[in-house]
């Protein structure tokens, strides 16, 4: 959970540094720009991370050596994250509606935001996908933070509750979309007395 959480406040850096560097002289540009690239890999990094572990867990093997069998999860497997199970502990595919299963389908979608960012987010890979594709691919950066946010809303809703609870990330999305509002006036009025 710790990995999911820090990418969360990751990705809602990388959304911040862009209308902060508006704030700041031009001759702070490259380096609020090279910043961000790099707190977008991390980001990328610890999402990777956790969606990695959440799988392993979920699989049950191999065991943990911080688990032991008592604190286990007893899912059955990793598939039953998305899908539910018969009368016979069989998983069909029948998508999994309940709000944890909805949390679990915005994470898997986040995941393949989150790659796509993170694997095109190299100078080359903004070269080969030309500038305007690759600024239009990285826009979904505000997407991906949105959803990890209700991803993250919902199980600390549902399932993990104590010792978090759903301020600790709305004051987050609060400050990034301050943040976000505040740098979209500002470079209004910048635009409009220009």
């Amino acid at each position: 959970m710790i990995l999911g959480y820090l990418s969360l406040v990751l990705i809602g850096a990388t959304l911040v540094i862009g209308p902060i560097k508006s704030w700041l002289p031009a001759s702070w540009q490259p380096v609020s720009l090279s910043l961000r690239r790099d707190i977008g890999i991390w980001a990328g990094l610890t999402g990777f991370l956790h969606v990695l572990l959440v799988l392993v867990l979920f699989q049950g093997t191999p065991r943990l050596m911080i688990l032991n069998d008592t604190n286990a999860p007893k899912a059955g497997g990793w598939l039953k994250l998305f899908f539910v199970s018969d009368h016979n502990g069989n998983t069909p595919l029948i998508p999994n509606w309940s709000m944890t299963g909805i949390a679990n389908y915005m994470g898997l979608t986040a995941f393949c935001i989150l790659l796509a960012l993170w694997l095109t987010s190299s100078r080359r890979a903004e070269k080969w996908l030309g500038g305007s594709s690759w600024k239009r691919l990285h826009l979904a950066n505000f997407a991906l933070f949105l959803l990890v946010l209700f991803h993250a809303l919902i199980y600390i809703h549902s399932i993990k509750g104590e010792p978090h609870s759903a301020a600790d990330f709305l004051w987050l999305a609060a400050v990034v979309l301050l943040i976000r509002l505040v740098g979209f006036i500002t470079t209004a009025v910048k635009r409009k007395r220009g």
